[in-house]
């Protein structure tokens, strides 16, 4: 077996370096083998809007009325969006 190429060798995980998008990895027969989708997805709680600045999110979203939404989520019962 090969070795991966541009592992990340500053976060070690069970002793291996973590492989990203950037990881390759040479085919035994012909070729590159690389990291299409890592798969992980970051979701925003009901915390993450509760303690979000309004003022902020405001600005990085002007389209949305953000104390509005805020409401509307704290009165769900859902944990993530």
């Amino acid at each position: 077996a090969g070795k991966w190429q541009k592992a990340c060798d500053k976060i070690k995980v069970m002793d291996k370096s973590c492989l990203t998008e950037i990881s390759e990895l040479m085919c035994a027969t012909g070729g590159k083998i690389t990291i299409l989708k890592h798969g992980q997805q970051s979701e925003i709680g009901k915390k993450n809007v509760e303690n979000a600045s309004s003022f902020e999110q405001q600005i990085y979203n002007p389209v949305i009325d953000f104390d509005e939404f805020k409401d509307q989520i704290v009165q769900q019962n859902v944990d993530y969006y």
